[in-house]
């Protein structure tokens, strides 16, 4: 009786975490770079050497028609600077909110060891936040954290994004 019992139970439990919708993930309401339906990145912080995977992550999400991601101009104010850093701190990337241009920082002691697609997983995963997504574990979510190879976005990714803006 009592295995029957927990056997239901069991399985009930397995077929709500499967067919229960995946919730969103969000940062603080003001924790992102977006400036009136946009981010202009820039120099203003400097530049980076990894340009194909900051390309890569401003491609992906710009491709999603939401957040209109763009090179400042001389007649635009500067959102998000990608800079690289080295440090043996644990951290693969980051992203940083300032008064003035947010800095996406890529550190070299990581990603000279890591392979372009784990680089454009940090990538869209660092601009996710400044689009003002949070950490999730979601399969197959560039939120997730590591070292994963992952070039495009998830469907929860997406999802998010358009809930979000």
């Amino acid at each position: 009786m009592k295995k029957t019992i927990l056997f239901s139970i069991f399985v009930l439990l397995l077929i709500f975490s499967i067919t229960s919708p995946v919730s969103a993930h969000f940062m603080e309401r003001d924790r992102h770079s977006v400036d009136n339906g946009e981010i202009r990145w820039g120099t203003y912080h400097g530049g980076t050497q990894w340009t194909s995977a900051r390309n890569t992550a401003i491609n992906r999400w710009d491709a999603e028609g939401i957040i209109n991601i763009a090179g400042d101009t001389a007649t635009t104010i500067e959102d998000l600077s990608f800079t690289d850093y080295s440090a043996s701190d644990g951290v693969l990337g980051s992203w940083t909110q300032y008064t003035g241009a947010d800095k996406i920082m890529f550190n070299n002691t990581y990603f000279n060891n890591m392979s372009s697609c784990q680089r454009n997983h940090t990538a869209l995963h660092e601009l996710g936040h400044a689009l003002n997504l949070d950490h999730n574990n979601v399969a197959g979510s560039v939120m997730r954290s590591g070292r994963i190879c992952q070039s495009v976005l998830g469907e929860h990714d997406k999802a998010d994004l358009r809930q979000r803006w």
